[in-house]
């Protein structure tokens, strides 16, 4: 990696060193180290790395929640798919054109696990942003989804956002991957390959906490009109809900995720100060102290450790401040309610939930996932009728753990990581019964008023009344956001795009401002106007204005807008009603205002 970075460096320079002109509307760059996904990281990565999905295990569901070994099985297969090595695409790539790997030795490309290879909330923003921006106004208007090939060429334009960004010169941007790519004097080669893993790691995508696997950005850009139509109705999608198509228990969605969309959580501990890191022992001992108890993993953990980054996935951000990833959640859609992965670190790796771990599971992968053990769930009952009976001959302390969080055929299944779930009863729910609610504004009525009362997550896992046995049960149908609870909550991509979406609604209003000004100066004539009404309007507002099932009643409508709400809808168009602003110019517009007001009544009272 040290002999080759020079060569890098050169293959940079010369993919990057024409930069295009910077956008108008650019969006403005987290310039501080690490965090989120900034677009120093994304440069490094590139367009995000695939996932693959199981083509089989959807036909194996049945198996899969009926056989914990079988299970478990496939949990660690997918892990492996998902945490395995893959280069960062920015370094390795070539000429953009070209689309060809650089002349480079494969060693001289720095790896990270496939996951940190993906998109932040930030990469979602940028794309979004992109897309929208170079939508008319009038598409805009009606939320027209977005054309297959401009997502694909928003991702592309998105890995190279820095090319395009002043604050980022290619001498600044070179020097820092220099900078990434120097070991200390003296460093033997086992440790710089170490802490050259940890600094390109912590570059490309920070500490950050959710990742969206390609299909699962890609799912939530092209769902933005259904999005935001959803976010005017969530407080009506009760708890007892039903789906209104047996092929899609979303609301907020046209269509559910695609099998390839996958979902990373992490969590990362700041290493320093001399506070050590908690360990935690989820042998059988250990969980049924807790299951007897007030069912929560204690911050302080049993005990407190120093891992080496030789032992735990370590990152180091620009900044140089250090991080441990503790524990991470995989949610993957090859199932349709999902598959639940969720792996913490361990000082004793090997023991219960890791004595399963295949020998060929570090494979394509950094030795340090050798140290985190793994829990998988697929459904909110457990349907093997005897999972520590199945476990027992091979892997004793594993079947003696399962025997203390007491999971049985029917009941709920349990799977908690201790480095991520917190609070009482937090060590005796599950990721998908949780995980139901994501989306969720309401739920219960509470106060028995007749109305749901909003929805509280710290209720979920302490309220045995309305979300008993810690949450794990089944309680809804209809699945909001698909189970995600970043749509509204986190990251709150939903937010997100409705932020985005307002502000290109005060650009519009903006630009059309001075025409409306300029029509509103005009004298229009009411016959004229009554003529163009007779060809365009009556087809939907009927020919008495009084509304037909396509648009509303006139009498009602216009008395209450203001001239210049009236003409901003003609122009630019509301809903079903068409854009008029291309086909009509300013004195016929005019003229239908004179109509309009002459035949449906005055405006209101300023």
């Amino acid at each position: 990696m040290k002999r080759s970075l020079p060569l890098l460096i050169a293959v940079l320079a010369a993919s990057c060193a024409t930069p295009t002109a910077e956008r108008s509307l650019d969006f403005p760059v987290d310039d501080t180290p690490g965090g989120k996904t900034d677009i120093f990281g994304r440069r490094l990565a590139g367009v995000a790395a695939p996932f693959t999905p199981n083509p089989l295990l959807a036909a194996e569901e049945d198996r899969l929640r009926s056989d914990i070994a079988y299970r478990r099985e496939q949990g660690w297969r997918t892990a492996q798919h998902v945490l395995e090595q893959v280069p960062l695409l920015g370094l390795a790539q070539g000429e953009e054109s070209s689309g060809e790997m650089a002349a480079v030795d494969g060693e001289a490309v720095p790896m990270v696990p496939r996951w940190q290879t993906w998109y932040g909330i930030d990469d979602l923003r940028r794309v979004f942003q992109g897309l929208y921006e170079n939508d008319t106004p009038a598409e805009r208007r009606v939320h027209v989804p977005f054309d297959a090939d401009a997502i694909d060429e928003a991702f592309e334009l998105n890995a190279t956002a820095l090319d395009r960004s002043s604050r980022w010169p290619l001498e600044r941007y070179l020097a820092y991957v220099e900078a990434l790519g120097a070991c200390p004097p003296g460093q033997d080669e086992a440790e710089c390959a170490r802490s050259l893993q940890s600094q390109f790691s912590g570059a490309s995508v920070g500490n950050a906490r959710i990742l969206y696997a390609p299909a699962t950005a890609r799912h939530i850009i092209e769902s933005y009109g259904p999005i935001l139509d959803c976010l005017e109705r969530l407080d009506a999608v009760t708890i007892d809900a039903v789906p209104s198509d047996e092929a899609n228990f979303t609301a907020c969605f046209d269509q559910e995720f695609p099998s390839d969309a996958v979902l990373v959580k992490a969590q990362w501990v700041r290493a320093g100060f001399g506070m050590g890191f908690p360990a935690f022992d989820t042998d059988a001992a250990g969980l049924a102290r807790r299951m007897s108890g007030a069912g929560q993993w204690e911050d302080s953990g049993d005990r407190h450790v120093e891992p080496t980054a030789d032992d735990i996935l370590t990152i180091r951000l620009r900044n140089g401040d250090t991080y441990r990833l503790a524990g991470i959640h995989i949610m993957t859609k090859e199932l349709r309610h999902w598959q639940w992965i969720t792996l913490w670190w361990s000082d004793h790796p090997d023991t219960d939930f890791g004595e399963d771990r295949p020998a060929n599971f570090l494979e394509g992968l950094d030795p340090v996932w050798g140290h985190y053990k793994l829990c998988s769930t697929v459904w909110y009952s457990e349907l093997d009728p005897d999972p520590a009976g199945r476990l027992e001959g091979d892997y004793p302390t594993l079947a003696a753990a399962l025997r203390a969080v007491g999971a049985a055929n029917g009941e709920p299944t349990w799977c908690s990581n201790p480095y991520v779930e917190h609070g009482r009863n937090n060590a005796r729910t599950n990721c998908i019964g949780c995980h139901q609610h994501g989306g969720a504004t309401v739920a219960h009525d509470r106060d028995g008023d007749g109305a749901p009362d909003p929805f509280d997550l710290d209720r979920v896992i302490d309220d045995d009344v309305f979300f008993p046995q810690a949450g794990r049960p089944q309680q809804r149908d209809v699945f909001i956001a698909d189970y995600l609870y970043s749509f509204n909550r986190v990251d709150d991509f939903s937010g997100v795009i409705r932020r985005e979406v307002d502000f290109f609604e005060h650009v519009d209003a903006d630009a059309v401002a001075p025409r409306i000004r300029a029509i509103q100066a005009l004298t229009g004539d009411a016959d004229v106007g009554a003529m163009t009404f007779a060809e365009n309007c009556v087809r939907c507002h009927g020919a008495d204005g009084m509304g037909t099932e396509r648009a509303p009643s006139l009498y009602e409508r216009v008395p209450m807008r203001a001239d210049e709400s009236i003409l901003r809808t003609l122009i630019q168009g509301r809903g079903n009603m068409p854009v008029w602003g291309d086909a009509f110019d300013d004195p016929t517009l005019a003229s239908i205002l004179a109509f309009l007001r002459a035949t449906f009544g005055a405006p209101p009272e300023p």
